[in-house]
């Protein structure tokens, strides 16, 4: 009697083995670096919040320096010209100079405050009895500071 060895066919995919390799080296790259992405993304919208509150604040500043007075409202830093103030006062009761408006304090092809990059609103903090503008996010920074008190 003659045994013959079973042929091995040539097969040209692969095994179940090298494939569950495969995936768990993509898994394992994957958990180290979704973080970092994650991270890079939260330190570009802190930026971003950095330069919008540097950019409100220094309007405000500008506001205050020609009127005498806080911007009664936020908005009041983009108003087209002194009539378009909503009020004559500011917070703590300092009289708005119309005619020595000088604005608009932001550039803004829409007429619009900027948009915060947390809450994606221009619902920022306003005081206007001292002039001082935060965020009104409620989440805290990579730092561990508060937004809202940026």
């Amino acid at each position: 009697m003659v045994w013959h060895l079973p042929r091995r066919h040539n097969s040209r995919g692969f095994t179940l083995i090298e494939m569950l390799c495969v995936i768990i080296v993509i898994a394992a790259l994957a958990v180290l670096v979704i973080p970092h992405l994650l991270g890079a993304q939260r330190k570009a919208k802190e930026a971003q919040l950095a330069g919008n509150l540097k950019q409100i604040r220094d309007a405000v500043e500008r506001f205050e320096s020609n009127t005498g007075a806080w911007p009664p409202a936020l908005t009041d830093i983009i108003a087209a010209n002194g009539n378009a103030i909503s009020a004559n006062f500011d917070g703590r009761g300092g009289l708005v100079d119309r005619n020595s408006y000088d604005g608009p304090y932001m550039a803004s092809p829409m007429r619009e405050l900027p948009k915060d990059p947390f809450t994606e609103a221009t619902d920022w903090n306003y005081n206007n009895a001292t002039g001082a503008v935060h965020s009104a996010a409620t989440l805290c920074a990579v730092d561990g500071s508060p937004y809202n008190t940026w």
